[in-house]
């Protein structure tokens, strides 16, 4: 998958949840969510699980705060969410052994084919 369709996604996708403030839940109840994805598709060891949770926590928080509440214009979020990304997975990539991040790796993949499908399939 290229970065093209990578980047497109994640527009797609934080434009959505931009439109639709209300229809994503709290940042809690998405970084539960996150986490629950994680533990099942990579799997998180349950001495990760707290520390990957507060991670997706923290972002959330930031998406929330600085892009949700603001009503940031579809063109800025996405430039943005693809920092943001980047700055949560440097953060997250030394939390993880190395068939985990291939396996988040993956489980990001799956994630952009199918907002890929949704919006063009």
């Amino acid at each position: 998958m290229t970065i093209k369709y990578l980047s497109l996604a994640i527009f797609l996708l934080f434009s959505l949840m931009i439109k639709a403030q209300g229809n994503y839940g709290t940042p809690e109840e998405r970084a539960n969510y996150q986490t629950d994805q994680m533990k099942k598709a990579l799997p998180l060891h349950p001495h990760q699980i707290e520390r990957v949770h507060q991670l997706n926590l923290k972002y959330a928080r930031m998406v929330q705060r600085e892009v949700i509440d603001t009503g940031m214009n579809h063109f800025s979020a996405y430039f943005y969410m693809q920092k943001l990304i980047e700055k949560k997975e440097e953060e997250l990539f030394p939390l993880l052994s190395e068939p985990q991040i291939k396996a988040y790796l993956k489980l990001k993949s799956a994630v952009v084919k199918s907002l890929i499908n949704r919006f063009f399939g």
